[in-house]
């Protein structure tokens, strides 16, 4: 195929995978990829420099996913050592055509060109293929975006709302909202639905009683880098009773969740739940609380039934997401 040439990436804070497509219209194909370490570049311009040096090819149009909100330029994204900056990019590159994506804005998009064992299934639902699509990433934070359906197209939406107000739905969750709030001034949705947040839900379960904590695992908690990793290895090893209450919780929590941005977005496309955390645990949300949880919403009920909802296991979704709006945009043009 030979067209524009994309040069895409997503770009972490500790890796980022670029790759360059050949694009005719709103089609597009590997020309080559590569993966980085992050900190090893002093500027994403550099990084992108190496990639353009080694591949040798020129692209006429780069297309960036980049951890954080990109509305003021540069942005100062979450857990990069630099600022990106467009016109440093377009200086190294001598590219005119830039164009940043909040990483959940790139993963919205990447949706569209996933393959069937790019995921894994959830709830079958009704597919409607110009119904908005939504997309939550449980990870270091709590990511939430979607796809809106524009007539002929489909346009990311980005958004914040992993910062909205945590909803408690049974005593129990009223009980953890209460002993969050002792410790921060506001209790969002991602304090209970992330990395951090599947530890905290076990810190409470363990400081309110539920269930006592073997003098081993605290240890290893004290010494964990992870602590919400170890959390669930423990839980999924079904080795400790308290670990496996917190993360039958957060699973309930994290169902809840998606649930409600699925009826925000009335996302008929399809809700995708992304980020590091779900491949990880994918047996636990299929046989658990997760789809029970995210239709619990009363009269809404039958509506969330028709919703499909599916695991990404795919890593790169993000970067085939900068490459299909790359495509989006060169087909306007």
């Amino acid at each position: 195929m030979d067209g524009t040439v994309i040069l895409a990436g997503d770009v972490g804070g500790t890796k980022t995978y670029l790759a360059l497509y050949s694009a005719t219209g709103s089609d597009f194909e590997p020309v080559a990829e590569a993966r980085y370490a992050t900190p090893d570049y002093p500027s994403l311009g550099a990084l992108l420099q190496a990639f353009v040096q080694e591949t040798g090819r020129q692209p006429g149009r780069v297309v960036m996913a980049v951890p954080g909100p990109v509305r003021q330029l540069p942005v100062r994204a979450v857990n990069l050592p630099w600022l990106i900056d467009p016109d440093e990019l377009r200086a190294a590159l001598q590219v005119d055509q830039i164009t940043l994506l909040n990483d959940l804005e790139a993963t919205s998009y990447g949706t569209q060109v996933l393959k069937e064992e790019d995921l894994v299934v959830l709830n079958e639902g009704e597919n409607d293929p110009q119904g908005n699509v939504a997309v939550i990433a449980a990870g270091t934070g709590l990511g939430e975006g979607g796809l809106c359906w524009t007539g002929d197209h489909y346009t990311a939406v980005a958004s914040e709302g992993g910062h909205a107000t945590f909803a408690p739905n049974s005593d129990l969750e009223a009980e953890l909202w209460v002993y969050l709030n002792r410790k921060f001034d506001h209790v969002s949705w991602e304090r209970v639905v992330s990395g951090p947040g599947l530890a905290s839900v076990y810190d409470f379960l363990r400081d309110t009683d539920r269930g006592p904590e073997p003098s081993w695992l605290g240890e290893a908690l004290e010494k964990a880098d992870d602590r919400s990793g170890l959390i669930s290895q423990i839980a999924l090893e079904g080795r400790c009773e308290l670990a496996v209450q917190a993360l039958d919780l957060f699973v309930s929590l994290y169902g809840a969740e998606a649930g409600n941005l699925a009826l925000k977005f009335m996302a008929t496309g399809g809700l995708y739940v992304g980020g590091g955390i779900a491949p990880k645990i994918a047996d636990k949300l299929r046989n658990s609380s997760f789809v029970e949880s995210f239709l619990n919403k009363g009269r809404m009920d039958k509506a969330l039934r028709l919703v499909p909802v599916n695991i990404i296991l795919n890593d790169k979704t993000a970067l085939l997401g900068s490459a299909y709006r790359g495509a989006q945009l060169e087909s306007s043009t």
